[in-house]
């Protein structure tokens, strides 16, 4: 499966809370539990970014696009 598109609202929102798109993969490629969908159809990914820390990454149904990402709390 090729790599998920970034949109630029999560290029935006990476940016903006100190993301890389390193992290991105890493957390997709170390998923924690099950991905939660979400009522407009989206899902959520939490995965493990090097050093341990949880990123959430919220994708769309077919997670062939990264719509926004952030950590846990925010």
């Amino acid at each position: 499966m090729p790599k998920p598109r970034l949109t630029q609202h999560v290029r935006d929102r990476m940016r903006q809370r100190g993301i890389s798109e390193e992290e991105i993969w890493a957390a997709l490629a170390r998923r924690r539990g099950n991905p939660q969908a979400t009522a407009s159809g989206s899902i959520w990914v939490y995965g493990y970014v090097p050093g341990g820390r949880i990123l959430k990454v919220l994708l769309t149904a077919d997670e062939t696009t990264i719509i926004t990402a952030a950590w846990p709390g925010e």
